[in-house]
């Protein structure tokens, strides 16, 4: 039996042997049940402090952990009912063409923004170099490059005025309707839509974090139809909370921001590790998961070709 595209990458991993469950419905059940499960025992954690769900590196990391839960999660659910890619509509092809490729976009924003906030950190780096090494007091050249980190990330402007592709590339390719498989393809098609909304809440959470806008998560949630499933309501209504006005602020930045106003040097090395920190997690995160989707969608537009 031909598995979704020979495990269709690694973001959809199935287990060689398995077999269907029989009952598509029970295991959209079970889909929907293992996301809740991981939501809850990961967001329900008591965090010391204010809480930062969302607006840190811990939040980003859980963003990114609930996006591969996902994607384990729909893949074990098509290979429980048994439903590979061959049994595809074009319906359903064309839905996860599409779903894949606005994620592409996004993470490829996600690296821009992570990029212009290491130039951001290798600046501050620099002027505490420099007022370290200069006699004190420290010069007035030497202080006055030690600049905050701004609060909205210039490099996101040019993706809010773009857009984001709402449409695959697979517009060239002709997809055939696949009939006798209705309850097993609406299975699928419901779960998927339930992927997009979680991917694109997950990611829509780091960018607008690393972009400074909370103005991006509002988009990114118009172009998800909303974040309204009783999976992923609370916690969208937990990083609205987390959000105060347009302009937000992650915990990391605004820590380097106090020891600049404070003019804590040793304070600010502390600070800046932990930026560092932050952007290696992010950077290796999302060109992982990048990677894991471009290959699925390279596998699946190469099944379609043949």
């Amino acid at each position: 039996m031909v598995l979704l595209l020979h495990k269709l990458a690694l973001p959809l991993k199935f287990p060689s042997n398995h077999r269907s469950s029989g009952d598509p419905s029970a295991s959209l059940r079970n889909f929907r049940s293992r996301i809740s499960g991981f939501i809850t025992q990961t967001w329900s954690k008591p965090e010391p402090g204010p809480e930062k769900y969302f607006l840190s590196q811990t939040g980003f990391d859980r963003c990114f952990e609930l996006i591969q839960t996902t994607n384990r999660a729909f893949a074990k659910l098509v290979v429980e009912i048994d439903h590979p890619v061959s049994r595809w509509s074009g319906k359903l092809t064309e839905s996860y063409l599409s779903h894949t490729l606005i994620s592409l976009d996004i993470l490829n924003a996600v690296s821009s923004s992570v990029s212009h906030l290491n130039q951001a950190k290798i600046s501050i780096s620099h002027a505490v170099s420099l007022i370290q090494k200069s006699s004190p007091p420290p010069s007035s050249a030497a202080a006055i490059r030690l600049n905050k980190i701004a609060g909205e990330n210039p490099s996101c402007k040019k993706f809010k005025s773009e857009g984001l592709s709402s449409s695959s590339s697979s517009s060239s390719i002709r997809l055939q309707e696949r009939p006798g498989f209705e309850n097993e393809e609406s299975v699928v098609l419901q779960a998927l839509v339930l992927c997009k909304k979680i991917v694109l809440m997950a990611l829509g959470s780091v960018l607008s974090g690393l972009c400074g806008d909370g103005k991006m998560y509002v988009e990114i949630k118009k172009l998800a139809g909303g974040f309204d499933d009783s999976l992923i309501k609370d916690l969208d209504f937990r990083f609205r909370q987390e959000i105060q006005g347009n302009t937000i602020v992650m915990e990391e930045v605004k820590e380097i921001n106090n020891a600049i106003e404070e003019f804590s040097m040793e304070e600010l090395k502390i600070r800046l590790n932990k930026l560092e920190n932050l952007i290696e997690s992010v950077e290796k995160q999302a060109n992982h998961l990048f990677s894991e989707i471009l290959a699925a969608r390279n596998k699946l537009l190469d099944n379609l070709r043949l």
